[in-house]
């Protein structure tokens, strides 16, 4: 197992977490939803990959917490998608 911080993969992508302002607006730019919505799953998947490479039982919890953070604000995007096309 590798630390997360000195991990092969590029996880330099930042992670901005904003609870109070809900879900990101995925219409403010000429970007596809969808794309956005395939970029943010492969956030997600980065961060799960860092969370099973991390030895440090601390620093797997906090990206085990970020992890649930964004499925919970991806699943909220895919629900309002599905709602604003049916």
């Amino acid at each position: 197992m590798k630390n997360a911080a000195h991990s092969d993969q590029d996880f330099r992508e930042p992670y901005r977490p904003d609870a109070a302002s809900g879900a990101p607006d995925f219409q403010s730019s000429p970007q596809p939803v969808e794309d956005k919505v395939r970029e943010q799953h492969a956030n997600v998947m980065r961060f799960k990959t860092m969370e099973q490479e991390t030895t440090d039982p601390l620093g797997a919890r906090l990206l085990h917490d970020i992890i649930s953070d964004m499925e919970a604000e991806l699943s909220q995007v895919v629900d309002r998608i599905v709602a604003e096309r049916h």
